[in-house]
């Protein structure tokens, strides 16, 4: 052994104060990634993603990885219109529980096509975040339970 591997997932955690969606917080990372949501389904999915956030997770004593056993191949629905099966869980970690605590999250994602427009030669760290997010030219228009 080398002695660089570090069981102790909590040691050099880096906290995320979150973004503040109504009266609750998503991560940092949730809020990036929601810019690869249509706008009229962006809102209310990321508010009620805040909704099942626990607060936990900003001062680093809970956090939670989503782990995909299964992604479907693209179905079309309509011309540039898809869907994707997901089945995975949401395994969350609270205190010292190591081995966590599995959540069931199996999905059916609706993706289209959209045209990513060009980033700006001189562009802002928002407007950074959002090209990265929509830059593959899909965008997310609905997530409903997979029907198993």
């Amino acid at each position: 052994m080398t002695g660089d591997y570090d069981a102790d997932p909590i040691k050099k955690l880096k906290l995320d104060v979150g973004v503040q969606t109504g009266n609750s917080k998503i991560t940092t990372n949730v809020w990036a990634t929601g810019f690869a949501l249509s706008e009229d389904f962006r809102a209310e999915f990321l508010k009620e993603i805040g909704n099942l956030t626990p607060p936990d997770v900003f001062n680093g004593t809970t956090q939670s990885i989503l782990k995909i056993s299964l992604l479907s191949e693209p179905k079309k629905v309509k011309s540039g219109k898809f869907q994707v099966d997901m089945v995975g869980e949401v395994i969350v970690f609270q205190g010292n529980n190591l081995v966590g605590e599995p959540i069931g999250f199996n999905k059916s994602v609706f993706v289209k096509v959209i045209d990513t427009p060009t980033l700006p030669q001189i562009s802002s760290e928002f407007q950074q975040t959002a090209y990265r997010a929509r830059k593959a030219g899909l965008e997310i228009y609905k997530i409903q339970d997979l029907n198993l």
